[in-house]
């Protein structure tokens, strides 16, 4: 099994993202460094291990979404905070334009997208060639994973 990340993608979904808000009259969104991470280890840990869920496996163990963005989300010193992810994979590729349409029609995914309150995001587009688990019956696949946020101070 090979990893990759495509960082030069990222940067794509991150504007296609901007792009469908501004669209429906919403502020775009910030890269958020924190978000980022979490992003990144989830995407990771999907390819490395084989799963597509929200929650990380952690330690041989399930954490759920709620509990394992606080390791990354919203950072010291905050009063309140909110965070959402999409994910996405696709066999053998899936680039930003195709990603963006498959959640805008999907509700849960299209709220997250246009959700007014969030204006942070990280986002982690990872290929990975000979993948076990939940992909093992495809050569390659690669998975999305985009976190949202806000926080007050």
């Amino acid at each position: 099994m090979t990893l990759s990340q495509h960082n030069g993608a990222e940067r794509k979904l991150v504007q296609r993202i901007n792009h469908v808000r501004e669209n429906h009259g919403l502020e775009p969104m910030k890269v958020a460094t924190r978000l980022t991470r979490a992003s990144t280890r989830h995407s990771n840990s999907m390819g490395k291990i084989g799963y597509f869920r929200h929650e990380l496996r952690h330690k041989g163990k399930w954490t759920p979404f709620g509990t394992w963005i606080r390791w990354f989300w919203p950072g010291p010193d905050y009063t309140s905070w909110s965070a959402g992810e999409n994910l996405a994979w696709g066999a053998p590729g899936l680039g930003p334009r195709e990603t963006v349409s498959l959640w805008m029609h999907s509700a849960g995914h299209r709220a997250n997208l246009l959700h007014d309150d969030w204006n942070r995001i990280g986002v982690s587009i990872v290929h990975v060639a000979g993948p076990a688990g939940d992909f093992a019956s495809y050569d390659d696949v690669t998975i999305v994973t985009a976190d949202f946020g806000s926080r007050a101070k």
